[in-house]
């Protein structure tokens, strides 16, 4: 399902999340989590957002009591900006049904403002929402992944299932080094995928499974269409190898960035999830 229509489903159903992750590009991720601002503080009848109502309207001018943003002032949004929001979100909502707080670029949160909104999202408040964006979910903490469900504005809650990179990633989790480095092989090769969209694809599937582990919701998986998968694989893991997982796949696509080999890299990130 499209994520604006997902979204409207859920507010018209009540079945609002206390806490989304949109993985997007930077002025949609917030469109998207204005949009959800907007739907749970309607004050319309039938379809909601209407984007006609004073509180639709206020939340589109930022100027809605309720509907807070926070971002980066410099480099990173640090455990002061964090613990603003904290005070924020458990305060009643003044004049619509939810308070909704938005971190705009989730990734540069630091190590401890992400360790501080840990604490919010393992007791969320009865009336608050919290909506991180980011075009790079790997910035974020496993725990900070596997307490929110993510929306993907392009996809909405599916992303296409590539064979060769579940092949890739499924092998190198059954520590089967001979399948996994022929798999590795292809995919480096393969000039119609990148290892960068592997390791995505990877992140995202042990998000799931982590997910599995702490939450046991399918209704909160990315991929919904991989519910067997990620049941029969998150049997054999235990919360803290995943995690260290999440980590390596993770240093995997930093090293990336930084112009490593994408062979060697792929090779290092076989043996180090070997290891876990």
């Amino acid at each position: 399902m499209e994520a604006y229509g997902f979204i409207e489903k859920a507010v018209m159903q009540g079945r609002v999340s206390h806490a989304y992750i949109i993985n997007a590009a930077q002025q949609q991720a917030k469109d998207l989590a204005l949009f959800l601002a907007k739907g749970v503080n309607c004050t319309a009848e039938d379809r909601k957002p209407c984007g006609r109502c004073s509180s639709c309207r206020r939340i589109e001018a930022s100027n809605h009591p309720d509907v807070t943003i926070t971002q980066a002032g410099g480099a990173s949004i640090g455990i002061d900006d964090i613990r603003q929001l904290q005070k924020e979100i458990f305060i009643k909502p003044y004049e619509g049904k939810k308070r909704v707080s938005i971190i705009l670029q989730g990734e540069k949160m630091t190590v401890q403002a992400q360790n501080s909104l840990l604490k919010v999202l393992e007791d969320p408040p009865g009336d608050g929402i919290i909506a991180i964006t980011t075009a790079n979910p790997a910035g974020l903490l496993p725990t900070i992944l596997s307490r929110c469900q993510v929306l993907k504005p392009e996809t909405g809650q599916n992303i296409p299932d590539h064979h060769l990179y579940h092949e890739t990633m499924v092998s190198m989790m059954e520590e089967d080094f001979t399948r996994a480095s022929a798999a590795i092989d292809l995919l480096v090769r393969d000039t119609d995928r990148s290892v960068e969209d592997f390791l995505d694809y990877m992140l995202l599937q042990l998000r799931d499974l982590l997910v599995l582990k702490l939450a046991q919701k399918e209704d909160l998986l990315y991929i919904k269409d991989n519910g067997e998968f990620a049941r029969r694989t998150a049997e054999r893991f235990t919360p803290a190898e995943l995690g260290r997982m999440i980590e390596a796949v993770s240093g995997a696509r930093e090293n990336l960035r930084q112009n490593a080999n994408a062979q060697l890299t792929l090779e290092v990130l076989l043996l180090d999830i070997q290891e876990v």
